[in-house]
Formats: C-alpha cells, structure tokens, sequence
C-alpha cells in the first residue's frame, strides 16, 4: 500500500447517500474530483484558473468498488499520477475507509490537455511535476 500519496479524509453524510442508504456514485465522483483539486491547489492560481491558455478535460473514467460506504464514516482518497502521454496523463485514485484501512474504491482517470480553441495540445512540462508520481506496485 503506498504510504508517500498525499492523504484528504471526506465525512459522508446521509445527504452523500442514495436511497438505500449507502454512498451515492456521483457523490464519490464528486470526492475524487474535490481530493484531486485540494492537491492542485497550492500549485496553481485557481482564481485565474479560466484564463489559462491550457485545461484538462476528462476523457475516461474507470472505478471499482470494493465496499459500500455508509453515513458517518470517513473515506481517506489519495491521488497520483500513473502516466504522461503526449496529449494525455492519466490519474489513479485510492479510497480507504479510515480506521480500518478497507479499500472501498480504486479509480482511473484520463485526462487530456486542450487548448483554448478546444482540440488536444502536448501536455505541459510543468504539469508532469504538479501531482505527486503514484508508487509502483
């Protein structure tokens, strides 16, 4: 298990839930996108965020659930880079109960780089450095 990923913790609370009482999935697409952004954060100017000539755009989305997850509990999400391609790069995404350190989800997001005009440009040299490398297996 990676020890060096940076760690953002995420109550759930019964509005977090589906009608069955357990972790709706917009909901965890939600956390994984707020883990993702608390680790850009301190790297980038995200009051001029719309003004920057280069954005990432989700390009795939793949998660497994392991466990459901229930009001009152806390889901730990780390974050790290997995791949750079040209145009590409993608992100995995742990999630762990905290306590007991069951894993509940794993995702794997592709992102691609546009630019202003909307079509696919070279992904950044300094975005290879933004987000913490995940661990090899």
């Amino acid at each position: 298990m990676p020890n060096a990923l940076p760690e953002i913790v995420f109550h759930i609370y019964p509005t977090d839930c589906d009608m069955l009482g357990h972790l709706n999935h917009a909901t965890m697409l939600n956390f994984l996108e707020r883990a993702r952004w608390a680790l850009l954060e301190p790297e980038v100017d995200v009051q001029n965020w719309s003004q920057q000539p280069v954005f990432s755009v989700v390009r795939h989305v793949q998660i497994d659930y392991f466990a459901q997850s229930l009001p009152g509990e806390d889901l730990r999400i780390r974050s790290g880079l997995v791949e750079v391609g040209n145009t590409s790069y993608v992100v995995r995404q742990d999630v762990r109960k905290v306590g007991g350190d069951l894993k509940v989800a794993e995702a794997m997001i592709v992102f691609v780089a546009i630019g202003r005009d909307g079509k696919a440009v070279k992904v950044p040299e300094g975005w290879r450095d933004m987000l913490p490398r995940w661990p090899e297996d």
